[in-house]
């Protein structure tokens, strides 16, 4: 993990991670292999067929998720809105929480 995900894996958000990964654990390794299917193999649609709002919140600290994919999902998505940091990891994000649901409450048009 990068330094920035290092200093957010503290206190409520730890807890939560532990408690989210032993839960997914439990179901056993369906949802990591489908993660590395989808990452691999063609999705079956064509990402600019897309035409709903969509979030894009991707760090370039995040060492997860290459921030090239977050980048060219911004780019081929149609209605993408983009949210891309430099000073964001994968777990960091998570202090922007409240932010990131009322964004995706405004795109919802909720």
């Amino acid at each position: 993990m990068t330094p920035v995900d290092v200093a957010a894996l503290t206190g409520e958000l730890a807890e939560t991670l532990a408690e989210s990964l032993h839960r997914a654990g439990a179901q056993g390794v369906v949802g990591v292999r489908d993660d590395g299917i989808a990452v691999t193999t063609p999705w079956g649609f064509d990402a600019s067929s897309i035409h709903v709002p969509v979030a894009v919140w991707q760090g370039r600290q995040d060492s997860m998720v290459p921030y090239a994919h977050g980048e060219w999902l911004a780019a081929n998505i149609p209605a993408a809105h983009a949210h891309l940091f430099d000073d964001e990891g994968h777990l960091s994000l998570a202090s922007r929480m409240e932010t990131i649901l009322a964004d995706l409450v405004e795109l919802g048009g909720v």
